[in-house]
C-alpha cells in the first residue's frame, strides 16, 4: 500500500528540502569513479540548512519590520507519527489596541517525510489575553478585556484588532511563502490515488 511521501497542511505548495542526492563513488584512492550512490542529506547538512533559513527569515523579519524569535511558543497542532516536525523559526507582529495587547504569529517547521527529505510548512497562532491558540481557534472579545475605554470605543478598538488581524496574517504568510520558494523545490501533486500514493511535479 503506497503512502504519499509528504504532507502540507497550510503551506501553498509542497516545499521539498533536504532530499536524497547523487553523489560520486570514489576508489581506495579516493579517486572519483564513472559510478554514482544515492545519498541522504547528513547531519550537518540538515544543520547547516536549518542556520541558513534561519538567518534569511531574520533578515526577512528585519526587512517587513517583523519580531524574529527562534523557538516556538506553541507545538505543531499537525505533527504526526509519520510526519513528525522540526521547529525552524517564527515570525510575528504585535499591537496594542487600547491595553489589550494582540499578537499574530506565523509558526514554520520543516516537516519530516514518508520516505525521504522534508517539506516546510507554517501555521498561524494568535496571542491574546495571555494565551496563545490557532488563529481559528482564537475568540477575539477584545471589548471584554479593555478596562479603562466606554461601551463605544471598545467597540470599534475591537474591530479595528480584527480587521489588523486579517491585514497581518496576509503579510506574514506572503514574506514565508515567497522565503520557503527560494530554500526549495517547490512541488505540486499531480495524481493522488487512493491507496495513498501520490506523484508530484516541480513547478516553473
Amino acid at each position: 500500500m503506497g503512502t504519499s511521501n509528504f504532507y502540507t497542511k497550510n503551506a501553498y505548495n509542497t516545499y521539498a528540502v533536504l532530499m536524497n542526492y547523487e553523489q560520486e563513488i570514489l576508489d581506495e584512492d579516493g579517486n572519483e569513479t564513472d559510478e554514482t550512490e544515492t545519498v541522504a542529506p547528513d547531519t550537518w547538512e540538515i544543520d547547516c540548512f536549518i542556520d541558513d533559513i534561519r538567518t534569511q527569515a531574520e533578515a526577512l523579519a528585519v526587512g517587513n519590520k517583523f519580531k524574529y524569535y527562534k523557538e516556538l511558543e506553541m507545538k505543531d497542532p499537525h505533527s504526526l507519527r509519520s510526519y513528525e516536525s522540526t521547529e525552524l523559526f517564527q515570525l510575528y507582529h504585535q499591537k496594542s489596541f487600547g491595553d489589550v495587547d494582540v499578537q499574530v504569529n506565523i509558526n514554520c517547521v520543516a516537516r519530516h517525510a514518508y520516505y525521504e527529505g522534508a517539506s516546510l510548512d507554517w501555521f498561524l497562532t494568535c496571542t491574546f489575553a495571555g494565551e496563545t491558540n490557532l488563529i481559528e481557534d482564537t475568540d477575539y472579545e477584545i471589548e471584554d478585556n479593555m478596562t479603562y475605554m466606554n461601551a463605544g470605543l471598545r467597540k470599534i478598538q475591537s474591530r479595528n484588532a480584527e480587521n489588523w488581524v486579517e491585514k497581518v496574517k496576509d503579510s506574514l504568510i506572503n514574506a514565508v511563502e515567497k522565503l520557503f520558494t527560494e530554500n526549495s523545490t517547490p512541488l505540486v501533486v499531480t495524481a493522488r490515488f487512493s491507496n495513498g500514493e501520490t506523484h508530484y511535479a516541480k513547478i516553473n
